[in-house]
């Protein structure tokens, strides 16, 4: 019975230890989570692409949790601060909403959000050639080309003399469409400066202006003479033909011609003169002697000779 009561008390006290200790790694593990969490905020940001000039609604909003440290200055916590507010350029989709990025606060939204400060908003008249067939859209940049009478030389003269504005609006649409179609209107509104307005206001007096479409990111300003009918009849006329150096043949190499071999010199054989003599061995025992004869050409020379073979024979 004693021996029952010690190790009951035995195992009370294993299992008090294993409890603190497993509570005591749990603390340890706790703290070790916290020192490593960050801390974050809420941070209002868009949820779609928003064009500038458009009221901020409720579906245009979104809240996610930003790193204390990577929260942009001045954001929003939450949605109703900035709801009815106005774009005053593009804001993307993830971007966080700044004051920077909004127009200030009871401005209505429209075409007067887009004009810069010192700039002023001037409409034009255009049609369908002068836009070339309604591609200039809002934001694109155009140079501004008048055509008007040359009153010192007379005749026509074609400048351009605004270059880089920007177009604000084309007819009723302040924003480029989604679709990219292009937009056919009678006018466009041009981003200018009060100097530029004077000069515009009195072109479009003088002569008839033609807007000339910019590439996209092209920042150079033209400065042109202007052109003239003269011009004209310059670039029509058929410039005459350059008079081109005469091509001379390259020298060929000469060939080395081989020097004449000398004539083969005729081989003269010598035939040796027939032989005119006739010679007769004489056996006169165990003698032998020899007469030698001229050969007669003639009949009597053959005779003379037999004479001559008889008498020695006898």
């Amino acid at each position: 019975m004693f021996g029952d009561r010690r190790y009951r008390f035995v195992l009370y006290i294993a299992l008090m230890v294993a409890g603190l200790a497993t509570f005591g790694v749990y603390r340890v593990i706790d703290g070790m989570r916290a020192s490593s969490r960050i801390a974050t905020q809420n941070v209002v940001v868009a949820a779609a692409d928003i064009p500038e000039g458009q009221a901020l609604t409720q579906v245009d909003l979104a809240v996610v949790q930003l790193p204390v440290a990577a929260v942009p200055a001045g954001s929003y916590g939450a949605p109703t601060d900035v709801v009815g507010r106005v774009s005053r350029i593009p804001i993307f989709k993830g971007e966080a909403i700044v004051p920077g990025r909004l127009a200030p606060e009871g401005t209505a939204g429209g075409l007067e959000v887009k004009i810069l400060p010192g700039k002023r908003a001037m409409s034009v008249r255009i049609d369908d050639v002068a836009g070339l067939s309604g591609m200039v859209q809002p934001n694109s940049r155009v140079d501004v080309m008048l055509t008007t009478r040359d009153a010192v030389a007379g005749g026509q003269i074609s400048k351009l003399f605004m270059s880089n504005m920007r177009v604000l609006s084309v007819g009723a649409q302040v924003t480029r469409g989604e679709d990219g179609r292009p937009i056919n209107a009678p006018t466009a509104t041009l981003e200018v400066t009060p100097e530029e307005a004077e000069r515009l206001a009195l072109a479009t007096r003088e002569g008839s202006i033609q807007l000339v479409l910019r590439g996209y990111g092209d920042p150079d300003s033209i400065k042109t003479t202007g052109a003239v009918k003269g011009d004209l009849l310059t670039q029509v006329a058929v410039p005459a033909a350059p008079q081109l150096p005469e091509k001379r043949p390259a020298p060929r190499r000469s060939t080395p011609v081989p020097a004449p071999q000398p004539a083969p010199q005729p081989t003269t054989i010598t035939v040796p003169p027939k032989t005119d003599s006739v010679v007769v061995k004489v056996y006169r025992g165990d003698q032998l002697s020899q007469l030698k004869f001229e050969q007669a050409r003639d009949s009597a020379r053959r005779d003379s000779i037999r004479r001559a073979q008889r008498d020695t024979l006898r």
